[in-house]
């Protein structure tokens, strides 16, 4: 983690960041909102550095507001056992906050920047006792990403890479993308191929391999290194394999 970045007062309120409707707190009232402010505060990242990493004491959760992130967890080999992508409106480190002293992954910046406000573990639980409805925003999303991590074991057994690839090229043109034509969509930032090989836990070769054959396909494409989805449709059949 960059400790030469410190944390600094976030200069917008929740309801002016353009992803307040995708986040936890979208159901606060004014006066709560208000408090939040003097509490959070923002972090900027650059490519390449860490929110938090895996084994750091656990201090508070994040709100992403720009940017595109990872969660990687790695077991006692090294090797990467879990990942995840991040996009703007998601958090990170919310699964260890109440069951670990450390968190359990590291939160990795994969755009060229990134920016998320962070908030302490003992404001997080203050918001639980006077907000309802966060609680509840907070146990569906731990129990969704719980079911999808427990999904995502049985895929890779069962479904092709090809599928799981579509998958999450879905995600990124759903979550993550310009809309150019009612079928194309440009990520917002370059994703490479190895970035993809390591979310999906296979080997580089594979996904070279087929995000060629995609392409060949006239599925995707590429503009100024940035991946270009040309046909969301068959995209989403693909995904179904």
């Amino acid at each position: 983690m960059n400790e030469n970045l410190p944390n600094r007062p976030c200069s917008i309120n929740c309801q002016e960041c353009p992803i307040w409707t995708k986040s936890l707190f979208k159901d606060f009232d004014p006066e709560l909102l208000n408090w939040l402010q003097t509490k959070k505060t923002e972090k900027e990242l650059f490519k390449g550095e860490t929110f938090f990493d895996q084994g750091s004491s656990v201090s508070g959760l994040y709100c992403h507001s720009s940017g595109l992130s990872k969660v990687i967890q790695k077991d006692a080999n090294d090797k990467i056992r879990f990942a995840r992508l991040v996009f703007p409106g998601d958090t990170s480190g919310h699964r260890s906050l109440f069951i670990q002293n450390y968190y359990q992954g590291t939160t990795l910046v994969l755009s060229d920047t990134a920016k998320a406000c962070f908030i302490p573990m003992e404001d997080v639980l203050y918001l639980l006792s006077k907000n309802p409805s966060f609680a509840q925003n907070l146990i569906v999303k731990i129990s969704i990403e719980l079911r999808r991590s427990e999904e995502d074991k049985m895929a890779t057994k069962e479904r092709t890479v090809r599928g799981r690839l579509a998958e999450l090229l879905l995600k990124l043109g759903n979550e993550y993308a310009e809309v150019l034509e009612k079928d194309e969509r440009l990520i917002k930032s370059e994703i490479t191929k190895r970035e993809i090989a390591k979310i999906l836990l296979v080997a580089d070769e594979t996904i070279i391999r087929l995000m060629s054959e995609m392409a060949k396909d006239g599925v995707i494409d590429y503009e100024n290194k940035r991946l270009l989805i040309k046909d969301m449709k068959n995209l989403t059949e693909l995904s179904k394999y």
